[in-house]
């Protein structure tokens, strides 16, 4: 009980961390949506900023973060604290030598392509962004590792803050360009991608105190291949492989929605913003504690633990994101219109951003899913596992993504990407439990799927209340209706678990 009460009260810190940078993140969307809304210019950036992203997601939080914590940990119990640190050093100066190299040869290469005369106008707006958001991968990467450290260290506060600088920067960014008369958009987005480049450095350098405090020293002896990250790198191997694949078809994702319609990447990222809100806030800072939780378990050889903490994990995080799907995916049209319709964001917007949302609203409940069982693989080594699943599933998405642009009437395509990719996810979902139950834990899922039809249940009265008031309240201001139709939905969501005595509810209240 002990160890339960210590996982929900760090993702309750995690979780504050997370709120606050995606509150953050909505208010930068909003503004974002205002200066652009659903045009080509901001488009482009939305597509150049997935460049550095998927280097974010491969070398930082992805695959060699996920490599590096359980080894860290490893040698830090096995060795001493200062074999651990070393590794840390070796691990750092890597990243700096390959992402380096990768940020000047891209560089280069925006420029000479630039030069090029018939350059697609769409294309040459994507490298503009794109020359100047490459360097933001290394130092993004770089704190991405020093947050693993400190979580490893089960010190939670300075990492699930930091996120919060790049959108307090890029809002003073959006929101300074505003006393600047007569800038057109391609200078807009440009003061954009500076604003992102000293946020990813800042983010690295507010964690080195703390790491420092734990006992850190930069060092001059540093081995960027000494076994233990040959061995890190074998790990990683895999799991980058799969990590690449997952990215570089969210990179294809982009593109496709460019090539469909110039609203395409700036509708999918505006609805995506509202999905991440819930789920960063949830199921993003559960997984950022489950990894070394996991870890942990794992070094202890404890089966039982291992899964009970899954069931309650999946449990517990379902009882918010199963409501929170269902009333995103029915209140999409009020939600976009409340959070973006203004400025340069119209009617004609909202449908479309609304049509989106509907379709990636069912994911937030595979998302959720996927970032409890990720970490379980990981923790045990197994990093070629999500590799061999995900190539099947990205594969699945492409192939539906496809049909559903050829299929859907225009207008929808764009949504059609947005489903395709909830469904791969689901299938992704589905083979990772399935395996995991065999090999790693005893997950009993009769008891955790009738929490899921009682959860289910509850929102069924939910959602009815949410669109009674949404039609008495018709002629509020929508500032007042949509936020009262939310708030009654949320309560009644609670009586109905409260009446039905869901066993969520009292666990999470007791945390």
């Amino acid at each position: 009980m002990k160890t339960e009460n210590r996982l929900f009260r760090n993702t309750g810190l995690v979780s504050l961390g997370t709120l606050s940078s995606r509150l953050l993140g909505l208010v930068r969307e909003m503004m974002m949506a205002w200066v652009f809304g659903v045009g080509l210019v901001g488009s482009a950036f939305v597509v150049a900023f997935t460049i550095p992203n998927l280097f974010r997601r491969l070398f930082g939080e992805g695959a060699l973060s996920a490599a590096f914590i359980p080894s860290y940990i490893r040698v830090k119990n096995d060795q001493g604290p200062q074999a651990g640190w070393q590794l840390t050093r070796n691990v750092l100066s890597l990243l700096v030598i390959v992402l380096g190299s990768i940020t000047l040869a891209g560089m280069l290469l925006c420029t000479i392509a630039l030069q090029w005369n018939a350059l697609p106008e769409k294309l040459e707006a994507v490298l503009l962004s794109l020359r100047i958001l490459l360097p933001y991968m290394i130092w993004i990467c770089l704190a991405a590792i020093a947050m693993g450290v400190l979580n490893a260290h089960r010190k939670y506060m300075v990492p699930a803050f930091a996120p919060c600088i790049l959108n307090l920067l890029w809002i003073l960014a959006l929101a300074g360009m505003q006393f600047v008369p007569g800038l057109y958009e391609e200078s807009k987005v440009i003061w954009i991608c500076w604003a992102i480049l000293v946020a990813g450095l800042l983010q690295f350098l507010v964690q080195l105190p703390p790491l420092r405090k734990l006992g850190y020293q930069p060092g001059r002896t540093i081995e960027p291949f000494d076994p233990e990250v040959k061995a890190i790198l074998r790990l990683m191997g895999p799991a980058a492989l799969g990590a690449a694949i997952v990215q570089i078809n969210v990179v294809i994702d982009r593109i496709l929605a460019l090539w469909v319609a110039d609203y395409g990447p700036l509708a999918l990222s505006y609805s995506e913003r509202l999905i991440y809100l819930p789920l960063g806030l949830f199921a993003t800072a559960l997984g950022t504690i489950l990894l070394p939780e996991f870890s942990h378990l794992v070094q202890a050889r404890d089966r039982i633990k291992l899964g009970e903490t899954l069931e309650k994990s999946l449990r517990g995080l379902m009882f918010v994101m199963i409501p929170a799907a269902a009333g995103l995916a029915c209140l999409a049209i009020p939600i976009v219109r409340l959070v973006y319709e203004r400025g340069q964001f119209d009617a004609t917007s909202t449908v479309l951003t609304s049509r989106a949302l509907a379709c990636y609203a069912p994911g937030l409940i595979v998302f959720s899913a996927a970032k409890i069982f990720v970490p379980l693989y990981y923790a045990h080594g197994d990093t070629r596992t999500p590799v061999k699943i995900g190539a099947l599933t990205v594969l699945a998405n492409l192939l539906m993504n496809l049909l559903f642009i050829a299929l859907l009437p225009s207008g929808w395509k764009h949504a059609g990407l947005a489903l395709g990719t909830v469904l791969s996810s689901l299938l992704q979902v589905i083979i990772l439990a399935f395996i995991a139950r065999k090999r790693f834990a005893d997950v009993h899922w009769l008891p955790i799927g009738i929490s899921w039809v009682r959860q289910a249940g509850c929102c069924l009265p939910m959602i009815y209340v949410a669109w009674t008031l949404l039609h008495v309240t018709d002629h509020w201001t929508q500032w007042l209706s949509v936020p009262l139709a939310i708030a009654a939905a949320a309560l009644v969501y609670l009586l109905c678990a409260w009446v039905i005595r869901c066993p969520e509810l009292r666990e999470l209240r007791h945390q």
